[in-house]
Parts: structure tokens; sequence; C-alpha cells
């Protein structure tokens, strides 16, 4: 069954700051990424990323613009990554699932993130609007991507920007994240 799912990255242009979580439990416990989740039923993906940036960080988003999709095809799991600059609300993270903080933006630990994370968010805050599919192999580490080109990239690129983003390969898999969900530091 398709499973899709939204991602949001959330900036503090005053600060410099983009809004992160690290997960506490599942599959991703211990990596950071931005908030993000599933969809639900009746729901489109804007009213997707504006709900669950509420109920994992309590900040209520406006004007979300897609700036990337990604593909998990082997897991059907098709997210949709948007971008906004318009927030409200005192950030109050969702107790037991994640930890939700502000982090400098020239400074964003890619390592603590999965290896797809990794490799399409430096682009994406560089920019560039992001398509692409990652495949997965037995031990849901990343075996093979590619970009999406069999359909119009039409998309508004993303207004953040990120000229001292220091980017790392999705082949790096020397940290701690992906260690302990590889089972690897065992």
């Amino acid at each position: 069954m398709k499973k899709e799912a939204s991602l949001s990255i959330v900036e503090d242009v005053a600060a410099k700051k983009f809004l992160f979580v690290r997960n506490l439990r599942g599959i991703n416990e211990g990596c950071i990424n931005f908030p993000g989740g599933k969809k639900e039923p009746n729901e489109d993906m804007r009213q997707c990323v504006i709900r669950e940036t509420k109920e994992e960080t309590g900040l209520d988003i406006k004007n979300p613009q897609p700036v990337g999709y990604i593909e998990f095809p082997n897991k059907e799991f098709y997210v949709h990554v948007f971008y906004t600059n318009e927030f409200s609300g005192n950030l109050q993270a969702k107790d037991g699932e994640v930890e939700a903080f502000w982090l400098d933006k020239d400074n964003i630990p890619f390592e603590q993130m999965r290896a797809a994370d990794r490799d399409f968010l430096p682009e994406i805050l560089s920019g560039k609007f992001v398509r692409r599919r990652y495949f997965y192999d037995d031990n849901f580490q990343v075996a093979k991507s590619e970009d999406i080109v069999d359909e119009p990239q039409n998309e508004p690129a993303c207004n953040a920007s990120a000229a001292s983003l220091k980017t790392h390969s999705a082949k790096n898999k020397n940290n701690a994240c992906f260690m302990r969900n590889s089972g690897l530091d065992r």
C-alpha cells in the first residue's frame, strides 16, 4: 500500500536557524531531520505538512511551498518536501516521539541523518527542487539512487539560502545514526 508523508523545512530567517527534530523511537531513533510524518486519509499534502509540524513541534506554519519529492519505491513510501519561513507559536516537542530544536543553518549535522536525507537535503537547502528515488537493500540501507526525470520539473525553487552548507555524501556511513540503525554497532 502506498504511503505518503511530508517533510517540513522551517527557517527562522532573522535568527539564521532551521527547525529540527530528533527521533526518540522507531527505525530512525537517534537521527535528526526536519519535522514530518504520514498523510492521513482525506488530507492533502499541504494539510499534512501543517498538521505534522504542529504535532511534532507545537508550531503553526503558513504558506508551505513544495521544494522536493522523494520516492522510496521498494518501501512504497513517498515524501513531499516543503519549505516555509512563516511560523508562530511556542516550540513544544511531542513527548516520547521527538525532541524539537533550532540549529544554526550553517552548522547542520548531516552526519546525524539517514543516508538518503544527507544526500538530498543539502541540494534542497541550496535552492534546487529535488526529485529523486532511493532503493533500499534488505538491511534498510540505500543501495541505489536516481533522479526522477520522467516528469516535468517546473516546481518553484526553495527560498532557503545555504551558501556555507557542508554537504556530505550519501555513501558516508561512518556515523552513529547509520551504525545504530544498521545493527553494525552491536
